[in-house]
């Protein structure tokens, strides 16, 4: 069965969410702190009335006061919550194998961007919202471990295939580096088609870097049979990318037909439907490659320079 949530419980999810990035302030920490993942919804699901007075002193940032105990009550009570967190524990149980990874990817970002922070790591239930799987403040770091039960589960036939796609365990490691690297790259106007592509680029080269041992497809969210489609017209992709004027056009509309999360990429042929999404995220990415094979520059430093250098001095031409 599919599950449908109504809308008051996602009201309240989102609410919770706001409240938890408003609520956390910047401030100095360390990475070389890291502690076990803080299984919420654990000890959530598995509370009575007197544990969840505990749970909200521990807690505070996920109990806002506005609420009133019963709304929790409800919440623990309620079948379909329960059945998610069963399903929940059916996949994740025991989280070694993700904090071993998280560890590993801790220890390359540190590395790599000389930074340290300290920050907690929660695992929860977000009511299968999967467009905030991760959330990442200064301080805390939440993983919705409903989001990632497998592409084929019951709970998600009703998503796109795309979608789907992204819901596995192999991806929760790409999807919590992404919301790093978003913090580490400085925000600054990407006004071109060209500016947008080699500003995922920089995301996914730096996963290159801080993700040991991972996977290309996952990094950017392909099947194996859409990243091969990507690497066999690598170069009918940037040729038509040149002749139709598309680098250094503004237009957002591009961001749909190339970047975005999609079903396929829209070049307005009739075989579209058969292209990999996210196209201009794959060539952007292989620009930034080109650059940092060509230029004895740093991961951090290259973080920092202009999307038009880096395509300068990139010397890309991919090969027929």
């Amino acid at each position: 069965m599919s599950i449908s949530l109504p809308k008051p419980r996602k009201n309240i999810l989102i609410v919770l969410i706001l409240i938890l990035i408003a609520s956390c302030n910047v401030r100095e920490s360390k990475y070389d702190n890291y502690k076990s993942i803080e299984r919420f919804e654990k000890l959530f699901y598995n509370s009575n009335s007197n544990d969840l007075e505990k749970l909200k002193k521990k807690y505070p940032f996920f109990f806002p006061e506005s609420y009133p105990k019963d709304v929790w009550l409800k919440r623990l009570n309620d079948p379909i919550q329960q059945e998610i967190f069963d399903e929940i524990i059916k996949a994740y149980d025991n989280l070694d194998f993700l904090e071993s990874e998280i560890y590993s990817f801790f220890k390359n970002h540190n590395e790599y961007l000389n930074e340290n922070i300290d920050i907690k790591i929660i695992s929860v239930n977000t009511d299968i919202d999967y467009s905030n799987r991760i959330i990442l403040t200064d301080s805390i770091l939440l993983i919705g471990l409903d989001n990632y039960l497998g592409k084929d589960h019951r709970f998600y036939k009703n998503f796109p295939s795309y979608i789907r796609e992204d819901l596995t365990r192999n991806n929760i490691i790409s999807d919590i580096s992404e919301r790093f690297a978003l913090n580490s790259i400085p925000k600054v106007e990407y006004y071109t088609f060209l500016d947008r592509i080699i500003f995922y680029g920089k995301i996914l080269y730096y996963k290159d870097k801080c993700l040991t041992n991972y996977p290309d497809n996952y990094k950017i969210g392909y099947s194996s049979k859409k990243m091969q489609w990507a690497k066999d017209n690598e170069y009918f992709v940037w040729s038509y990318f040149i002749e139709n004027e598309i680098l250094f056009d503004p237009s957002i509309k591009l961001n749909n037909r190339f970047i975005n999360d999609a079903p396929f990429s829209t070049f307005n042929f009739e075989n579209d439907n058969q292209t990999t999404e996210m196209i201009g995220k794959y060539i952007g990415w292989n620009i930034v490659k080109s650059y940092m094979q060509n230029n004895d520059v740093s991961l951090i430093d290259m973080l920092y320079v202009k999307p038009i250098d880096i395509y300068i001095k990139s010397n890309y031409k991919p090969k027929k």
